[in-house]
C-alpha cells in the first residue's frame, strides 16, 4: 500500500490534484469552485487529505462549527467525505484515513468527530457500518424520502475540552 498521503494547504492547492465527485478529463468549472471554497475553508481548520497520486483516495473533514451542515455541537470534527474508488479500494486507504482524522482530534483536544450516514452508501451519506468499525455510534436518526439519515460519533478523546 502506498502510504504517501498529502494533506492540502494553500501553498499546493493549485498544484494538487482534487480527486472528487467530478469526474471529467476535460477542464470542469465545478473543480475550480471547489478549489476556491477550500482555500477560503483551510484557514478556518478544513482538512482534505488525499493519496498522493491521481487517483479517488481521501477524507475531508473541518471543525464543526465552521463546517457547512445542518449539524449543531461543540468541539467535534464533522467528516464531510471519506472515498475510495476503484483499484485502491480493500487496500487499507479508507482505514489509514479515518484513522489519521481520529488521532487528529484527539491530539487537538477534540470532543470527537460525527457525520451523516446510511444504512447503505447514499449520494451524499456514507455507508455507516464502515464508521462502526471505529467506535462510532448512532446519535440520532431521522427520515426523509424514505431513507434514513445517521448522524453518528466516535468515542470521546481523551483529552477533552
Amino acid at each position: 500500500m502506498n502510504t504517501d498521503f498529502t494533506n492540502l494547504t494553500t501553498e499546493n492547492l493549485s498544484n494538487e490534484h482534487l480527486c472528487c465527485i467530478i469526474r471529467s478529463k476535460k477542464s470542469h468549472p465545478g473543480i475550480e469552485a471547489k478549489r476556491q471554497w477550500l482555500s477560503d475553508r483551510l484557514n478556518e481548520g478544513h482538512v482534505f487529505r488525499k493519496l498522493n497520486a491521481k487517483a479517488t483516495v481521501f477524507i475531508e473533514y473541518a471543525p464543526l462549527e465552521t463546517a457547512w451542515v445542518p449539524v449543531i455541537g461543540d468541539n467535534y470534527y464533522y467528516l464531510y467525505c471519506l472515498w475510495v474508488l476503484g483499484s485502491p479500494r480493500g487496500n487499507g486507504y479508507g482505514k489509514a484515513l479515518i484513522e489519521y482524522c481520529i488521532a487528529d482530534a484527539k491530539e487537538k483536544g477534540r470532543s470527537g468527530i460525527c457525520m451523516l450516514g446510511a444504512k447503505k452508501q447514499k449520494s451524499w451519506l456514507s455507508d455507516q457500518s464502515f464508521a462502526k468499525k471505529f467506535g462510532f455510534e448512532v446519535a440520532c436518526s431521522f427520515f426523509r424520502r424514505n431513507s434514513t439519515a445517521i448522524c453518528a460519533k466516535c468515542q470521546k478523546s481523551e483529552n477533552r475540552k
